[in-house]
């Protein structure tokens, strides 16, 4: 499998496409509940949105890597 910068920018757009879809689902099982997004645990008491976040934060940053190698 070839792997470019290209396809790498698709993949992360179809990536952040995918966490935020997770992210408004955790909004609407929050929103049910009659809590923020960012009170919601998980059944361990992990924060719910925190790992969304970073994997958005992550992409974001691999965006800006690859558009700054142009």
């Amino acid at each position: 499998m070839i792997i470019n910068p290209d396809i790498l920018r698709k993949e992360t757009i179809a990536l952040l496409k995918q966490i935020d879809a997770q992210i408004d689902e955790v909004k609407t099982a929050a929103n049910a509940r009659g809590l923020r997004p960012e009170q919601m645990r998980d059944s361990s008491g992990s924060w719910v949105m925190s790992p969304l976040l970073l994997a958005k934060a992550q992409a974001h940053a691999s965006l800006v890597l690859l558009q700054s190698r142009k």
